[in-house]
């Protein structure tokens, strides 16, 4: 019996690495290992009466909480479908994770497992990027397994993107600028050389290979503080921080100035009433968004309520588009802020913003500062907790280094 149930506990050491580790390579992977280890930690909490520890005495997990208790009674009064504001509801139910996944690190104390199996696992993925970008192997033929056993969230703009490998594009250059700062950190405090080239790579991958404009301003601000972290002389470090912006700035990617090319286009056709474009549309649900606070400025639309509402909008306004009005009928504005405000209105605008405040003043150090720009740049450009991945990524990250003591200490162990 004894053996049995060091056999358990062993698992579920393994839970939260593995869930980390497939971030990149497996969507119903990540999920079912993500689930299991909340509901470890649910159980654990109930042994151990360990509720009013984690939950009641500390206010972070308590906006947690407000958060999604703000989303369910949002779902009694939204004006969206019953159907949508439940499937909204249930996407958003992962903020709840965040205190569990600490409880869970706390009980288990695997912080550094979990690191070593996000490591390896975006290694992987980053070897695997280059090796189908330079043509190297053909995973085509994988990509067809995939599919069929529903192992990974495979589209054809994954097949087509020359960088990507098994998730999209966005999620894949957020998690690889964290990655190369991670890899960048740990490599200056171990004099390690296979971390600082594995750091170089992912860079490179990020700014040259990548299209996801988060990525590019999250990578670029992660690399401004891990400079201002390690390098000590306070003449290096400017030198060093303004050779990296003249390098960010003078859009030595191919990838980086056709974005901002795209991005120019963009504002230009605008000025012909078509918004038919990545910034248009964005510029349109910013709009909308503004609209529905200025109706709905306490509590928003509620629960779910973007699609309906974005309906409503263009069946009160006269708005002469070049397109139609469909192409903008979206559940998901790709902003964390506006989704939340829209739905939730100040309420939910203003938890979310203590949310952010108390997870960048938290006494975890430069890890925590890291986890703050990873989440508040992903939400100005994504509605992360809405989206499966990125917001499966964030919870864990958040989990892993929020009020962390291991935080600095263990990250620079080998």
């Amino acid at each position: 019996m004894s053996n049995f149930i060091f056999a358990i506990e062993k698992i579920n050491i393994y839970l939260l690495p593995l869930a980390v580790f497939f971030i990149l390579i497996s969507t119903a992977a990540t999920n079912f290992f993500l689930i299991l280890t909340v509901f470890i930690a649910f159980v654990f909490c109930i042994k151990n009466n360990s509720f009013d520890e984690i939950f009641k005495k500390d206010f972070f997990f308590k906006i947690c909480f407000l958060i999604f208790f703000l989303f369910v009674i949002g779902c009694t009064y939204t004006i969206a479908e019953p159907n949508e504001a439940l499937a909204t509801l249930k996407k958003y139910t992962k903020i709840l994770y965040i205190p569990f996944i600490y409880y869970y690190l706390k009980i288990f104390k695997n912080e550094k497992i979990v690191l070593n199996f996000f490591l390896f696992g975006t290694t992987l993925i980053l070897i695997l990027s280059y090796l189908k970008y330079f043509n190297i192997i053909s995973i085509n033929n994988f990509y067809e397994y995939a599919k069929l056993l529903s192992i990974s969230g495979i589209d054809e703009k994954i097949i087509n993107t020359k960088s990507t490998v098994f998730q999209h594009y966005i999620i894949q250059g957020i998690v690889l600028s964290f990655y190369s700062f991670l890899c960048l950190f740990k490599a200056h405090d171990n004099n390690n050389f296979i971390l600082y080239f594995l750091s170089a790579l992912a860079f490179i991958n990020v700014i040259f290979l990548n299209n996801s404009r988060a990525a590019y301003i999250i990578i670029l601000f992660l690399l401004l503080l891990s400079f201002y972290k390690i390098i000590t002389s306070k003449k290096t470090r400017i030198a060093i921080i303004t050779l990296l912006i003249v390098f960010m700035a003078s859009n030595l990617s191919y990838n980086f100035k056709n974005r901002i090319s795209h991005i120019s286009s963009d504002l230009a056709i605008m000025q012909t009433d078509d918004y038919n474009s990545s910034v248009g549309m964005r510029y349109i649900w910013f709009k909308i968004g503004i609209h529905n606070i200025l109706n709905e400025p306490i509590i928003g639309n509620g629960t779910g309520s973007f699609q309906q509402s974005t309906e409503n909008y263009f069946e009160n306004n006269n708005e002469n588009f070049k397109i139609g009005h469909g192409n903008f009928i979206s559940n998901n504005p790709h902003s964390e802020f506006i989704s939340i405000s829209s739905q939730l209105g100040i309420l939910g605008l203003l938890s979310f913003f203590i949310f952010l405040y108390l997870l960048l003043t938290c006494p975890g150090g430069i890890m925590s500062v890291a986890t703050s720009i990873l989440v508040i740049v992903s939400s100005l450009f994504n509605s992360v907790f809405y989206d499966n991945m990125i917001g499966l990524f964030l919870v864990i990250i958040i989990g892993l280094f929020y009020k962390s003591k291991f935080a600095e200490q263990n990250i620079k162990n080998k």
